[in-house]
């Protein structure tokens, strides 16, 4: 059992790379362009996508519970098949619409069952210890996922967006294909089948109530990380605006992937050496990297961009680390998932409103006045969570 169960931590590092080779992260705002839809109707896409997720959210964590992790994140890369098709074959607002519902799914299935996935099995193992630095590692295999498949997706949008997506569907069969070869833990096929559904809410809902920390951790990560979301996706148009072409945006989205390599590569050792303020740090830096991001020499830009990137990657493990330390493994992958609705709540406010703004004002002064917000969030939210 302990062989078989091994096992899983060695496919999670293909199974991430695969299902977070996303060749079209670097391409969709550009491709939804090309097909006519202004910047404040692809926010409103991308808010489609967040409204499904905060619907989906608790009951996608619930069923990685109650039915199993492995069997959720394969109905999850399933998902993400079919939004691929809709993306591809659609030429209407509210096809695109459905495209991101399903593509909602899939990140909903996957959110909180790969973390307690890996997480349960080092529980079972006895070596639960191991799971930050393992996280860390995972979180430097998925950078370099994205980092990669932003390049790629760059240059095969150059010749056709067609390319893009069949070549995205086939990834996610692939990821499909490892994860047949998982191994669900025991120890939560035992105890989370003994618990209806109504039950595991109640549970949930008191842990939330009863702690502020958890509170406290999903409001003030998801804040940071739907800045930077923002700035990633529209980024793409912020640089296609400024004079360059998609591959060569694409060698930039690869250099913030470096960036954000990196971040997580040394998250471990910043953590460990500033302890609790990593996390205040990591905020500030990522404001101050979204300002510069909007400065007028490339060079600048770029610097501030990857900024923002390496605080970005660096706190994933963080977050991860203090959510799974203060909650039950029966109760595990539903608040990670509440954690995932926490930053769709911030995103579908957010994100339109950005493109909206990009709209009418341009791109080039959204950006610094984002930046601009979250520094003043981040300083005036710090006081206060001290008060409490």
């Amino acid at each position: 059992m302990n062989k078989n169960l091994k096992k899983n931590i060695y496919l999670d590092y293909l199974f991430r790379f695969l299902s977070n080779f996303n060749l079209c992260d670097a391409i969709w705002v550009l491709y939804l362009g090309y097909q006519g839809l202004s910047l404040w109707q692809i926010g409103v896409i991308e808010g489609i996508f967040h409204a499904t997720s905060l619907l989906s959210e608790i009951p996608s964590g619930a069923l990685a519970d109650l039915l199993g992790r492995k069997n959720v994140m394969i109905a999850g890369r399933i998902c993400g098949v079919i939004s691929s098709m809709f993306m591809l074959f659609s030429d209407h607002f509210w096809q695109f619409g459905i495209g991101f519902v399903f593509a909602a799914w899939n990140y909903n299935l996957l959110s909180g069952s790969e973390e307690a996935l890996l997480y349960d099995t080092f529980l079972a193992l006895g070596e639960e210890k191991k799971y930050f630095k393992t996280n860390g590692r995972l979180n430097f295999v998925v950078e370099v996922s994205q980092g990669i498949s932003v390049f790629i997706g760059g240059l095969l949008s150059e010749y056709s967006y067609v390319f893009c997506y069949l070549a995205a569907a086939f990834v996610e069969i692939l990821s499909v294909l490892v994860c047949c070869f998982m191994k669900e833990p025991e120890r939560t096929q035992e105890k989370e089948q003994k618990i209806s559904v109504r039950e595991h809410f109640v549970v949930t809902y008191r842990i939330l109530k009863g702690n502020r920390e958890v509170l406290h951790i999903l409001f003030y990560y998801s804040v940071l990380f739907a800045f930077y979301t923002s700035l990633f996706f529209y980024s793409q148009q912020f640089y296609y605006e400024r004079g360059f072409g998609r591959a060569a945006i694409s060698l930039i989205l690869l250099g913030m992937g470096v960036c954000s390599c990196l971040g997580a590569l040394f998250s471990e050792r910043l953590c460990r050496l500033m302890g609790k303020r990593a996390c205040y740090l990591g905020g500030i830096m990522i404001a101050a990297g979204m300002i510069a991001t909007a400065g007028r020499t490339a060079a600048v830009s770029f610097a501030g961009f990857g900024l923002s990137s390496f605080f970005n990657a660096m706190l994933y493990p963080l977050q991860s680390e203090e959510l799974n330390s203060r909650i039950p493994s029966g109760q595990r992958a539903t608040i990670i998932s509440v954690s995932s609705m926490f930053f769709s709540v911030v995103m579908i406010v957010l994100f339109p409103l950005i493109g909206w703004a990009g709209d009418m004002a341009g791109l080039q002064d959204v950006v610094w006045m984002a930046g601009a917000g979250l520094l003043v969030f981040h300083i005036v939210y710090g006081k206060l969570s001290r008060r409490l």
